[in-house]
């Protein structure tokens, strides 16, 4: 089983970038592929040398000329694994998720003790990073109502009044748990997932396709990986296939305080990207329910700070217009 990277690096982060080629090489990888999405000179020019240093057949960089966002960068990346002979499966990595010991090797034992029908185009796995926010979110989620995780109709961008109490629930009781936390014993899928830690067969996008470019960032990886639960196909969840992320980043922060104070551009292309996605896939199915939950979620945000109200009502306006690609927000 022929395993290749593929990862996506930016701005100057080739300090994150080298641990993660280390410890994918390390685990037993055959390849990893490298889009350099327009990185600063310092880290490009670091990058250039330690691909020469460990050769074309080790580590392969695709280097662009611009930043094309997350789904650009990937959608490259996996145009290039796809291509290639050399990769049988690949195994998708934000440029700072450092695989641990024994990570590959639980993914490589679940696939094979998978008894799918023609599991190589309906089935994917997803690495589980202990220390990223999301993934304990479904943790919480699966233990608390025993039922399996699914997507939130009429919610906004996943806010819905009726998760409220699981919501605040969790976060009273949330506290990051250790990698050397006890093997986890059920299974659990998921109907969406991120780039980083998707584990799949290569067979699988022939069925998929690859990541709409249009949606430029945030929400791009959402609407790739639901194309696969929404053909019949299955996502799992390994927990003890585990990654570090390296640096904890904006998941890890309370969502109303990036939304309200946060970057304008992740505001803009999360709720833009994320109202789209639930236009495309039919999940708005009452609007008065889903204007109930947009209007107290602008509520909860003004309550915040009104710093960001008119970009998140323009990405609203964008996405209902079916306005995606990169903007220009000075406009």
């Amino acid at each position: 089983m022929r395993v290749c990277v593929v990862t996506v690096t930016y701005g100057n982060r080739f300090h994150l970038l080298k641990q993660v080629i280390d410890s994918a090489l390390q685990e037993g990888v055959s390849k990893v592929i490298v889009v350099d999405n327009n990185s600063e000179p310092e880290s490009r020019e670091k990058l250039k040398a330690y691909e020469r240093e460990l050769g074309e057949s080790k580590l392969k960089v695709i280097y662009l000329d611009e930043n094309y966002g997350s789904a650009g960068g990937y959608k490259r990346g996996l145009e290039e694994a796809y291509n290639d002979p050399d990769c049988e499966f690949i195994w998708l990595l934000d440029d700072d998720n450092k695989p641990l010991e024994g990570s590959l090797k639980e993914l490589l034992n679940f696939w094979n003790s998978l008894e799918v029908a023609d599991k190589e185009q309906k089935v994917a796995l997803l690495s589980y990073r202990f220390n990223q926010m999301w993934f304990h979110v479904l943790n919480y989620r699966i233990k608390k109502n025993r039922q399996p995780v699914e997507l939130l109709k009429n919610s906004f961008c996943g806010f819905h009044i009726t998760d409220l109490p699981t919501k605040i629930s969790f976060w009273f009781t949330f506290s990051y748990k250790s990698k050397n936390d006890n093997k986890t014993n059920y299974i659990l899928t998921i109907p969406f997932g991120p780039y980083g830690g998707l584990f799949l067969n290569k067979k699988l996008i022939d069925r998929i396709g690859f990541p709409n470019e249009n949606f430029y960032l945030y929400a791009d990886d959402t609407e790739w990986t639901y194309r696969i639960t929404k053909l019949g196909g299955t996502i799992y969840l390994v927990f003890n296939s585990k990654l570090e992320d390296i640096v904890l980043t904006y998941g890890n922060t309370p969502y109303f305080y990036n939304m309200s104070k946060g970057d304008s551009y992740r505001v803009y292309y999360s709720i833009r990207n994320g109202v789209y996605f639930q236009i495309i896939n039919g999940l708005i199915e009452n609007k008065i329910i889903w204007t109930i939950n947009m209007l107290v979620y602008i509520l909860a945000i003004g309550l915040f700070s009104k710093k960001n109200l008119k970009i998140i009502i323009r990405a609203i306006k964008d996405a209902f217009r079916g306005k995606l690609g990169k903007v220009n927000l000075d406009k």
